[in-house]
């Protein structure tokens, strides 16, 4: 391959991953054609890209963006794996998917530029998506909200409570008036 092959396959590497800094690499081997088309277009349904790599020209570009702790994954047939609505997301997403299949393999890969290995991959699955985490700090972030209009009501719910005891259970005579005095002999 020429130079200038491997310096096109390099910039378009480069654009393909657009600055993403988190990315995870696969083994596909032992999947068949129909197997890897299924999966590769359940993945763009998910907005997750996914390129076969050139092991020496990824291992570059790799380095170029400071993620050259990947170079250790980078033997075999590899496939690089990134995007989606988050790396919760797309860890979740592959390791569904290599579960169904059960011939890929996830070497390894990187979380924000922080290099991790298969186990890891699994550990990052287990963490609430993106929606989660946001409805969890708006929640927080209403709560004191939700604890100020309880309390402002709180009043108002005293006096109406203490006006339908007044209503419904009041003596005819009246409970504040004083009883008549005895009448002395």
């Amino acid at each position: 391959m020429s130079k200038y092959v491997k310096e096109m396959m390099m910039d378009q590497l480069r654009s393909d991953l657009d600055g993403s800094r988190s990315v995870l690499i696969l083994d596909l081997k032992g999947l068949d054609a129909i197997s890897e088309h299924k999966l590769r277009s359940d993945l763009r349904k998910k907005s997750i890209k996914i390129r076969t790599l050139k092991n020496t020209l990824a291992r570059r570009i790799f380095t170029e963006m400071g993620m050259d702790g990947l170079s250790q994954y980078l033997a075999g047939p590899s496939v690089a794996v990134w995007g989606g609505d988050g790396v919760a997301e797309l860890a979740k997403e592959i390791s569904t998917q290599v579960k169904t299949l059960k011939k890929p393999e996830i070497k390894g890969g990187a979380v924000d530029g922080v290099v991790i290995g298969p186990s890891q991959v699994e550990d990052i699955t287990k963490l609430p998506s993106r929606e989660a985490l946001i409805a969890r700090v708006v929640a927080l972030a209403l709560a004191p909200a939700q604890r100020v209009v309880s309390l402002a009501n709180a009043p108002v719910g005293g006096v109406m409570s203490q006006l339908k005891t007044l209503s419904e259970g009041a003596p005819e005579g009246g409970a504040d008036e004083a009883p008549a005095p005895a009448e002395e002999a």
